[in-house]
């Protein structure tokens, strides 16, 4: 680090360079460490007791300066030196994570890493410069590291039994499944409250209204006949596939390894499939509004079958799958098949 006899902003500036290298060495790929003999609840004791230290190095470091309390180079450094050395531990312990453990946890703990070094350069840099927002900046550090001391026990606020004391992968694909089934779910619910709501008309009759510049209000657009026949498949169609995502989030959750290399294998593999659901559900229901494009539905409808089928196919082959899965998975095969089905005739027929 920086000499003694250096200014203050200099050293703080030497400082913000030596987060930033470090930051973009873990951006770099990472060597694979082996996986034979490592301890998860190790792993977050070793990484828990890191974040404690940075977060209490942060405050000290604001206060510091805060209080005008660091008046020399010499202060300064010995000041840097502290905080520097709780960085450091906190990248050793992540190195210690082999990425066979998971591609999805090991980016979630490789993103909090990065996240929260960057917010110490962010604060650095605010100390610096003499910014006002220090204080905002310490306050987002403080809640990305209770969010990592939180992680193994409190992440999760579902209806499912969590019964491994550690988050692993398992857990944080659960976490995705979780958001996903959430967000599928508010696309059917948009669905269905349009549709109750489409033969609700405008608090008054729009041929009164005088015209604006000349320009008479057009009529409000709804749905034809036709496009209301093909609306209850599409519907259906969506909650197939809330429902393939939720069932398959139950078994996780009942029988995923998140602990087995194969295992682990399975579950990246299957989480990478059901990433997409959102936005495939998002663009199907878009499609549905009015004028409505029926080509353009059966192609989106498509895609859901797709998707949806993937998942079961996934599910089918996996590792957490048993004959208990097999009939549900059977009913949602039909269910999906027969939605599209109706979809796909009705939009060739008009």
């Amino acid at each position: 680090m920086a000499s003694v006899n250096r200014d203050i902003p200099s050293i703080l500036e030497c400082f913000e360079n030596s987060l930033d290298l470090a930051r973009q060495q873990l951006l770099e790929n990472t060597p694979e460490r082996d996986s034979a003999n490592f301890d998860l609840n190790r792993f977050w004791t070793n990484f828990s007791g890191a974040i404690k230290l940075v977060s209490h190095e942060a405050t000290k470091f604001c206060m510091a300066f805060d209080e005008e309390a660091i008046s020399s180079s010499k202060a300064c450094q010995s000041l840097i030196d502290k905080v520097e050395k709780t960085c450091i531990a906190l990248l050793a312990v992540f190195t210690t994570l082999p990425k066979a453990k998971g591609k999805v946890f090991y980016k979630n703990v490789h993103t909090y890493t990065l996240d929260i070094l960057q917010g110490m350069k962010n604060l650095c840099s605010a100390i610096r410069n003499q910014s006002s927002t220090r204080l905002q900046i310490v306050g987002e550090i403080w809640e990305k590291c209770q969010a990592v001391e939180q992680l193994p026990s409190s992440i999760f606020k579902c209806d499912f039994n969590f019964l491994q004391s550690s988050l692993d992968n398992r857990d944080a694909v659960l976490v995705i499944f979780r958001d996903q089934h959430d967000m599928v779910q508010d696309a059917s619910q948009e669905l269905v409250e349009s549709l109750e709501n489409e033969d609700v008309g405008p608090p008054f009759e729009l041929t009164l209204v005088e015209p604006l510049n000349g320009l008479q209000i057009p009529p409000t657009e709804g749905w034809s006949s036709s496009d209301r026949n093909v609306l209850l498949p599409c519907s259906g169609l969506v909650k197939a596939l809330k429902a393939c995502i939720k069932k398959t989030m139950q078994a996780i959750s009942e029988r995923g390894d998140g602990s087995n290399e194969a295992c682990i294998n399975e579950l990246d593999t299957i989480v990478e499939i059901v990433k997409s659901s959102s936005s495939i559900a998002d663009d199907f229901v878009l499609s549905l509004y009015p004028p409505m494009n029926h080509s353009a539905v059966r192609e989106q409808a498509t895609l859901v079958r797709n998707l949806s089928k993937d998942i079961l196919s996934s599910v089918k082959n996996s590792h957490f799958s048993t004959a208990v899965d097999d009939r549900w998975i059977e009913f949602l095969e039909k269910a999906v098949d027969h939605n599209w089905v109706r979809i796909s005739d009705m939009a060739l027929a008009d």
